[in-house]
């Protein structure tokens, strides 16, 4: 998509920035979506997020060209489907096995997840044309695999999960998850927006080169995140979200300096791809936050809108952080950016301190 937007509609870092406040804006309002759709199961609005993502990809492969506004209006609408299946993948998950084992549970989802980014990655590293790309036929590709997701949501029989949901969930014990979240929505946009374009604009990477990024990354996915679950279920969630946040400082210096560091672009581009690897890895590290905060959820119910809340405000940065990142840049630089984004790391590690310790009780 990053290098559709390039090759399309020849954007700078600041209007790429600014792109990122209508494509993040369903993630704020999925807890306005998860209310209205309260009275579907969990499964149900599993099947309303796959046709609606699908939907937008489909658009975008058909009209995506034409006019850019059309292209954000139909860019939003698959950000709308996406976004309402972040809290049904995760809920589902840790709603099917022991509590106790919660962190191993999201691991092996994390695991499945992975064989599919490998299948995806693989099949554009091995066929996507650097020099006549056709991303239309990738959209529709993409639209296809959504609705096939939809059926498979259609064919899911979950008990203990057709149960009505409340419409909104906001709980003071929350508290902490919630700010969390917030945090993790800027660090997630640092990467998603500027980890991205620093590789296209500052080293020329095509879309080809990015499937082969995300296929390693994938690859050494699958013996890292049952690895994470373990972790988690073994040490608890506030050990691995200081380390996200530490190590993910490490990242973001990479990101910045290589070229610094190095004084060889070819050596710097290794170095930048190495921590889009990383970067890409430490979102494993992100289901900490889904298990602790299933410790103090009485239902998984209570735990999908609570999910849904989450989403909405790590969305409030996502939508305001690459905006100002995108005039960071142009005014000083893009390293500027992953200075910040450095200083945002450190401060995820000390918020987590706040986590109750493994074995702690939940509402601590």
């Amino acid at each position: 998509f990053n290098n559709f937007l390039v090759d399309t509609y020849a954007l700078d870092a600041d209007a790429r920035g600014w792109l990122e406040f209508p494509r993040e804006l369903p993630g704020l309002l999925v807890v306005l979506m998860a209310a209205i759709l309260c009275m579907l199961t969990v499964t149900q609005m599993g099947i309303v997020g796959a046709l609606t993502f699908a939907a937008g990809l489909l658009g975008l492969a058909l009209w995506g060209p034409a006019n850019y506004w059309l292209m954000v209006f139909l860019m939003m609408v698959g950000s709308a489907g996406m976004h309402l299946l972040q809290p049904v993948t995760s809920s589902i998950a840790l709603s099917l096995g022991d509590p106790s084992k919660r962190g191993w549970r999201m691991g092996q989802l994390g695991v499945v997840g992975v064989v599919g980014s490998v299948l995806g990655a693989g099949i554009v590293w091995l066929l996507f044309l650097r020099d006549t790309p056709r991303y239309g036929l990738w959209f529709a590709v993409a639209a296809g695999t959504a609705a096939i997701s939809a059926v498979l949501y259609f064919r899911l029989h979950i008990p203990h999960l057709h149960q009505p949901r409340a419409r909104l969930v906001i709980r003071k014990r929350f508290w902490l998850y919630y700010l969390l979240e917030f945090l993790f929505g800027a660090r997630k946009q640092i990467f998603l927006t500027f980890g991205f374009w620093v590789l296209i604009k500052e080293y020329g990477q095509h879309a080809g080169g990015f499937a082969g990024l995300i296929m390693i990354a994938s690859i050494v996915g699958l013996g890292f995140k049952p690895l994470v679950g373990l972790a988690i279920d073994r040490f608890g969630e506030r050990s691995i979200m200081i380390a996200d946040g530490l190590m993910l400082a490490v990242v973001c210096i990479g990101y910045g300096f290589a070229k610094r560091l190095t004084g060889d672009a070819h050596t710097a581009h290794r170095i930048a791809s190495a921590c889009f690897i990383a970067d890409n890895l430490l979102f494993a590290l992100g289901t900490s936050r889904s298990v602790y905060v299933a410790r103090l959820t009485e239902s998984p119910q209570e735990l999908t809108s609570t999910l849904a809340v989450g989403v909405s405000i790590n969305h409030i940065a996502s939508m305001v952080l690459p905006g100002l990142g995108g005039l960071l840049w142009m005014a000083f630089g893009y390293e500027r950016v992953f200075v910040v984004a450095a200083l945002l790391a450190v401060s995820i590690s000390a918020v987590s301190t706040l986590v109750p310790k493994h074995g702690a009780a939940a509402t601590a």
